[in-house]
């Protein structure tokens, strides 16, 4: 694995625990998320614009302004993960990157 970028450290370091996730996955989601530096953010961007794209928007997704689409797809675009998190925390969704990363990235095994 790459090492992670200070600022992208910083970024994931800063996120708030969101309350909207079940506490069990709120330590094992944040440890996902750092120790894949960045993959599930580009994972979950992706998703949500295929998705989008077809119609079947996420409800997140659907409910951001334009403004902030466009930042969203700017910094997927760049390949910046740090940005799509800074993004998402300051919409309030950074609980979605919690969930994505439980559901999606957990180990095969892990409970």
């Amino acid at each position: 694995m790459q090492p992670l970028s200070y600022y992208y450290y910083n970024v994931l370091e800063g996120l708030e625990k969101p309350c909207d996730v079940p506490a069990d996955h709120l330590q094992e989601g944040f440890d996902i998320l750092y120790r894949h530096g960045g993959r599930i953010e580009m994972d979950l961007m992706r998703k949500a614009e295929d998705g989008d794209a077809q119609g079947e928007p996420y409800h997140w997704y659907e409910a951001l302004d334009a403004e902030q689409r466009a930042k969203l797809h700017k910094a997927l675009g760049d390949g910046n993960p740090a940005k799509i998190l800074k993004i998402m925390q300051r919409n309030g969704y950074a609980g979605i990157l919690y969930h994505h990363a439980w559901e999606h990235f957990r180990e095969p095994g892990a409970a």
